[in-house]
C-alpha cells in the first residue's frame, strides 16, 4: 500500500525527482486535484460534513431504550423525627389527669445508601420525526457549504495560476528585449569606437538597458510572490520547487449566447442552494415548535437497592446492622404541556419572523445574483473586443522595432527612435498579456456566476 501510495502521487503530479528538493509539474486540474486533499478550508468542511453524520445518528439515539445507573450516599447529620399528636384524656378519668404526650419517631438511621438503575423508551414523540428531518438538511447544508467552498477555492487556484502565467510570460518578453537592447548596445559602441556613432548613443541606450534590467527583477519578485499566493491556495508548503505546464496563453471566446434569462442558472448556483436550506431548516425549526403543544408518552422500567445503618458504611454487612431492601416499578409517564407562560408562542412567532427575513434575504441575493451574471456577460464581451486590438497593437508595435532597428544600423534614424520604439512595443507586450489577464479572469467570473466553475475548469 504504501509502494502504491508514492506511485499514485508520482503519477498525478509528475514530480521531476521524488523528495521536497524536486520540482512539481502541475497543470490547472492537478492544482485543483492537491487543493483537494491538503486545502485547509476544505478539509475543515469535510469534517462539518462528518459531524453532521453523527448528529443524526444522535438523533435516531433518542427513539431507542435508554438506560441509567443512579447511585447515591447520604450522611443526616441530624436524622429527623416524625412527630405524631397526642390524643386527649381517656373518656372517664379522673379530673386533672394529664393528657398523653406526642410520641417521637426517628426517620431513618443517619447512613443511606441507595442504587437504582432504570430503563426509559420513548412511545409517543411528537418532536422526533422532526429533529430526523432537520438532522438530514443540516448534513445537506454540510455538502452543499462544502461543495460551495470547493468552488471558491478552484476560483481562487485558477486566478492565482493564471496570474503567475501572465507574469512569468512578461518576464520572458521583458528578458528577450534586454537581449536585444544588449546587442544593440554592443553594436553601438563598437561603431563609437570607429566613429560612427555618439557618446550619447550609447548612453542612452545602456540607461533603457538598465531600466528593463530594474523591471525584470521587479518581474521576478512578482512572480515569486504570485508562485506563493498559488501554493497557499493549495494548501502546499511555500518551499516545495513548482513548474507550471498550463504556460500557452492563448484564448477561446466561447459560447458565450445568453437570453437574458436567470432563473434556471441561479437555480443551479450552489450558494442559492445553501440559502434554500437554510429556508427549509428554519421551518422545521418552526415546525418544531408547533409540536411542542403535543403530548409525549414514556414506558419506564426500574429496579433499585436501599440501604440504612447507624454506622458509617455503604452496603450491609453482619456487624454494621444495617437495613436493607429492594424495589421495582414498571409503567408509563405521560406529558401533557398546559401553559409555559407563552414562552413557547414567542418562540414560534420568532419562528415566523425569521422565515419571512430569510425569504427576502433569497430575494435580494436573487437581485444580487443577475446583477453579477449580467457585469460577467458583460465583461467578458469586453475582453473579448479588447484582446483583439491589443494582438493588432503589438504586431504593429513589433514591425515598428524591426524597421527601426534597421534605420538605426544603417544610419537613418536616431537612438531616440529606437529607445522609443522598444518603449512602445513593450508597452504593447504588457498590455496585451494584462488583457489576456483580463480575459481569463472575466471567463472564471463568468462561470462562477453561471455556477459552472468546477466543471469548467475540470475540462481544461
Amino acid at each position: 500500500m504504501k509502494f502504491f501510495g508514492i506511485f499514485v502521487w508520482l503519477s498525478v503530479f509528475g514530480l521531476q525527482s521524488f523528495g521536497q528538493s524536486g520540482a512539481v509539474n502541475l497543470s490547472i486540474t492537478n492544482c485543483l486535484e492537491y487543493a483537494s486533499g491538503n486545502n485547509s478550508n476544505i478539509k475543515v468542511a469535510r469534517f462539518d460534513e462528518q459531524i453532521s453524520v453523527q448528529q443524526i445518528n444522535e438523533v435516531k439515539g433518542r427513539a431507542l431504550p435508554q438506560a441509567n445507573i443512579t447511585g447515591n450516599f447520604e450522611d443526616k447529620l441530624i436524622v429527623p423525627f416524625l412527630i405524631i399528636p397526642a390524643g386527649s384524656s381517656s373518656p372517664g378519668a379522673p379530673s386533672g389527669t394529664p393528657a398523653p404526650e406526642a410520641t417521637k419517631l426517628r426517620l431513618g438511621y443517619q447512613f443511606n445508601t441507595s442504587v437504582v438503575g432504570e430503563v426509559t423508551q420513548m412511545i409517543i414523540d411528537p418532536s422526533l420525526g422532526i429533529a430526523l428531518k432537520a438532522a438530514k438538511q443540516g448534513t445537506q447544508l454540510y455538502k452543499q457549504q462544502s461543495q460551495q467552498i470547493s468552488e471558491e477555492t478552484a476560483y481562487n487556484i485558477a486566478s492565482a495560476y493564471y496570474q503567475v502565467i501572465v507574469l512569468q510570460k512578461q518576464q520572458e518578453l521583458l528578458r528577450a528585449n534586454l537581449n536585444t537592447v544588449n546587442k544593440t548596445t554592443e553594436i553601438t559602441e563598437l561603431q563609437f569606437k570607429n566613429g560612427v556613432a555618439k557618446q550619447v548613443d550609447v548612453n542612452r541606450l545602456k540607461v533603457n538597458a538598465n531600466n528593463l534590467k530594474s523591471q525584470l527583477n521587479l518581474s521576478e519578485m512578482s512572480v515569486d510572490q504570485a508562485m506563493n499566493a498559488l501554493k497557499y491556495q493549495m494548501g502546499m508548503p511555500l518551499s516545495q520547487p513548482v513548474i507550471l505546464t498550463d504556460t500557452t496563453l492563448t484564448f477561446t471566446p466561447g459560447d458565450i449566447s445568453w437570453s437574458g434569462e436567470t432563473d434556471n442558472i441561479i437555480a443551479n448556483r450552489i450558494d442559492y442552494k445553501v440559502l434554500q436550506t437554510n429556508l427549509n431548516l428554519q421551518q422545521l425549526d418552526k415546525a418544531n415548535n408547533q409540536r411542542g403543544y403535543y403530548p409525549s408518552l414514556t414506558a419506564y422500567a426500574n429496579y433499585g437497592y436501599n440501604a440504612q445503618g447507624a454506622e458509617f458504611g455503604i452496603i450491609k454487612t453482619p456487624n454494621n446492622h444495617w437495613v436493607d431492601y429492594r424495589n421495582s416499578s414498571l409503567g408509563l409517564r405521560l406529558r401533557v404541556p398546559v401553559f409555559d407562560g407563552f414562552q413557547r408562542n414567542s418562540r414560534n412567532q420568532q419562528a415566523k419572523l425569521k422565515i419571512s427575513q430569510l425569504k427576502e434575504n433569497i430575494n435580494l441575493s436573487k437581485q444580487s445574483m443577475n446583477l453579477e451574471i449580467a457585469n460577467a456577460v458583460t465583461q467578458y464581451k469586453n475582453t473579448l473586443q479588447r484582446i483583439e486590438a491589443e494582438k493588432q497593437n503589438v504586431a504593429l508595435a513589433e514591425e515598428v522595432y524591426k524597421v527601426t532597428q534597421l534605420e538605426y544600423k544603417e544610419g537613418v534614424t536616431s537612438s531616440i527612435n529606437l529607445v522609443t520604439s522598444e518603449m512602445s512595443l513593450r508597452e504593447a507586450q504588457n498590455t496585451y498579456t494584462n488583457t489576456l489577464l483580463d480575459f481569463y479572469n472575466a471567463r472564471l467570473s463568468l462561470e462562477k456566476a453561471k455556477g459552472t466553475i468546477t466543471t469548467f475548469l475540470n475540462s481544461k
